[in-house]
């Protein structure tokens, strides 16, 4: 059987290879050298790290010499092979074109004993000085650590893994493949809430669902800017932009449905809404911004209590760092309808950062 295994490999008929070691393996299933030629059909379509975990396999169980020095060899040859695709990642990088070819590389937080060693891992992938590596490591959020050419952030991503160093990567092409449906409000609550929401292209529709549904919860909150009247060198009249108030936001992640359901206090009808509304204890009417606040708070209370999946609240250090590259990322929709004079690229930080979780929480399941 090897020796038509190995006429298929020689003809690049990938295909038939496959086929053929299947039915070797359902034959044969200790024979070492259905593990040698998996392990060769894997280099040979560039799945490095499964056939650099074969061929390590292999070098373990096998005990006659000329078995050991091919698996040594296809070992040499993997590692060489992960080698030139570092080397070439910078020159990706510099000529990667297509927004939809740009992939990004994000750093986890470490648990804190392998901090010192995920540390060295990034300053030896990265070439960073052990220092820089330290400081660029994140301790409680992710980290957005590079934009470039998805093959190239791939390639680091695998060598980072490989040295211990916790981090994973997200093509823009996925994150903006993600549905955001931002809710108008809740039509009614209980264990099967029903939500009046539009789509991106602003269409009203609604959504039935389960809190069980919920994957995970993202609550973070972006500055809201406004200009202001100074008063600049020699009391001449300055206009300036200053941070007025923040926005609160929840997204709800529905990974099933592959959609995510977005809550912005600034954009929720509290009159149509569900949600009972709370009264002063003294009896006295609250005012509009006061009445919005106690509902928001209530609505937040009520969905905390009913939904335990994780709750993510650590965006601000994450949307602090991602600011940093919105001058070479394309363009990421923000999908929130706040009335603002001017967009604002943390709205857009903050879809950055929920699609991230998204994609990260679907690859583990």
């Amino acid at each position: 059987m090897y020796e038509l295994v190995a006429a298929a490999l020689a003809q690049q008929d990938y295909r038939r290879a496959a086929q053929l070691l299947k039915q070797w393996h359902q034959a044969a299933p200790g024979d070492p050298l259905v593990l040698l030629y998996a392990a060769k059909l894997q280099e040979a379509t560039l799945k490095l790290d499964a056939a650099e975990k074969n061929y390590l396999k292999l070098l373990k169980q096998a005990t006659h010499p000329k078995l050991m020095r091919q698996a040594r060899e296809g070992l040499n040859r993997v590692q060489q092979a992960r080698a030139a695709q570092l080397a070439e990642a910078p020159k990706a990088v510099r000529h990667s074109t297509s927004p939809d070819d740009l992939g990004l590389l994000i750093l986890e937080p470490p648990p804190e004993p392998n901090r010192e060693t995920a540390a060295q891992g990034l300053a030896q992938v990265l070439k960073l000085d052990l220092y820089t590596a330290r400081m660029q490591l994140p301790t409680r959020s992710l980290r957005l650590q590079r934009v470039g050419d998805l093959t190239a952030i791939q390639a680091w991503g695998r060598a980072l893994r490989e040295v211990q160093t916790p981090a994973f990567w997200a093509s823009v092409a996925d994150l903006r493949a993600i549905q955001v449906f931002q809710i108008c409000y809740f039509q009614q609550l209980g264990t099967q809430p029903v939500i009046v929401c539009k789509n991106s292209a602003g269409q009203l529709g609604t959504i039935a669902f389960a809190w069980a549904e919920v994957s995970q919860r993202l609550s973070g909150q972006v500055p809201f800017f406004e200009q202001v009247a100074d008063i600049g060198p020699w009391g001449k009249p300055l206009h300036k932009e200053k941070t007025q108030d923040y926005v609160q936001l929840l997204d709800l992640h529905l990974e099933k449905r592959q959609i995510i359901l977005r809550l912005c206090d600034r954009t929720y009808l509290y009159a149509k809404a569900a949600t009972p509304v709370p009264t002063a204890q003294n009896g006295n009417r609250l005012n509009l911004k006061l009445s919005s606040r106690i509902q928001w708070n209530y609505l937040l209370q009520h969905i905390h209590q009913t939904v335990m999946t994780p709750l993510h609240t650590d965006f601000t250090p994450f949307g602090t760092g991602a600011l940093e590259f919105f001058k070479i990322l394309p363009s990421i929709e923000a999908h929130l309808s706040i009335s603002r004079r001017a967009s604002s690229e943390w709205d857009q930080a903050f879809q950055l950062y929920s699609g991230l979780l998204f994609l990260k929480h679907m690859n583990l399941r």
